[in-house]
């Protein structure tokens, strides 16, 4: 059996965030597998895992978020690194910047997963700036990688060109989710009911959602669309300061069992993100047979297209605009075919067993390459 050690600086609910998360949902698919023996390297106490999946776990020092932070991130490398000599494992699977510091000696049988690469998508001219540093680890890593994973969509493209003219090569595998039993579209009430999920900051085009939604209201079509946004963040205070227009709820931050309520109650899902990765929020709303209404970043791509809801320019408060009130005027059977048509693709291509046999045949290829056989 292959033994896979998995890297990561933090595994939910000891860590929030969307690589965090994956980190826990992958070992836990990667265990129930039986193809793998996996060890996770984390920085928390032991005991994440339910010990029945038979993971074996390693804590290690997290880091102290204190201290500047990509100098943290080199030193928890180093930290990972020894473990990673200690255990010897067949294959190393790197969340983010986890295998950094002695790379070299983990070339051949290393895969690097840099998830959404927010590096490369910054809005402003002080973000790009500020982005150069994690830009060029990143083309470190990835240049002495044996494979370099791509969530999809534009992300590829990236990739390709960091790692052009090395040894590594990019594959394609998409972030997952748990797919339940189909959930039937039900034609909504009126108004229609349009869910945001996110965190409450600029990247995500609250600012966009919000214009689009006063445009509505100074039109007097109030009763014909509702936006009910979940979430919380730095620009919640701001937004209730300005004045929340009438077609707008705030919903606050809410648990999952609430969410995958609001996900299967909704009439579509609507995030104008400027930028992102391949967002769970739009594939747990796909899972529950919504429509979407998504920007085309990071990618989205590989998630929305005309079948199943509208994918937009970023930062376009009038292509937004255009499609919600296109929304508003489809029929019942075409919302309910979008609808479907979600579903479908999430679990013919984003269901977690499909990807998970996906990154164990990665991890069979680099596990049994010629130069590690022989070695």
């Amino acid at each position: 059996m292959i033994h896979v050690a998995l890297c990561t600086d933090g595994v939910f609910p000891q860590a929030m965030g969307g690589m965090q998360r994956h980190s826990r949902l992958l070992a836990e698919h990667l265990a129930a597998t039986g193809r793998v023996r996996l060890t996770v390297i984390h920085p928390h106490q032991p005991g994440l895992f339910d010990r029945g999946l038979g993971i074996e776990e390693v804590a290690i020092a997290p880091l102290d978020t204190e201290r500047f932070y990509l100098g943290e991130l080199w030193r928890y490398s180093g930290r990972v690194a020894r473990e990673l000599d200690r255990l010897r494992p067949d294959v190393i699977l790197s969340q983010g910047f986890c295998v950094w510091k002695g790379i070299d000696r983990f070339t051949d049988r290393l895969i690097m997963h840099p998830h959404g690469l927010e590096m490369y998508q910054g809005l402003t001219r002080k973000e790009r700036w500020l982005g150069t540093p994690f830009r060029k680890a990143v083309r470190y890593m990835a240049r002495r990688s044996a494979v370099v994973v791509s969530l999809g969509g534009l992300l590829t493209g990236i990739l390709q060109r960091e790692v052009r003219n090395s040894r590594a090569r990019v594959q394609v595998i998409p972030n997952a989710v748990d797919v339940p039993p189909a959930v039937a579209y039900v034609p909504g009430s009126t108004p229609l009911r349009m869910l945001f999920v996110g965190r409450f900051a600029f990247n995500k085009g609250l600012d966009l959602l919000l214009a689009v939604a006063r445009r509505l209201e100074r039109e007097g079509r109030v009763d014909q669309v509702r936006f009910e946004l979940a979430g919380d963040g730095p620009l919640r205070a701001a937004i209730q300061a300005e004045g929340v227009p009438a077609n707008v709820v705030l919903l606050g931050r809410v648990e999952d069992e609430e969410l995958f309520r609001l996900y299967s109650e909704c009439d579509a899902f609507i995030l104008p993100t400027r930028f992102e990765g391949m967002p769970t929020v739009v594939l747990e709303a796909m899972a529950r047979s919504r429509p979407i209404i998504v920007s085309d970043v990071g990618a989205t791509a590989e998630l929305v297209d005309a079948s199943n809801g509208h994918l937009l320019p970023s930062g376009d408060a009038d292509a937004l605009y255009a499609a919600v009130v296109a929304f508003i005027g489809s029929t019942t059977a075409q919302r309910r075919a979008m609808g479907e048509a979600s579903y479908a693709r999430c679990a013919e291509r984003f269901a977690w067993p499909m990807v998970t046999q996906g990154f164990v045949e990665l991890f069979e290829s680099v596990g049994r390459r010629p130069e590690r056989i022989s070695g």
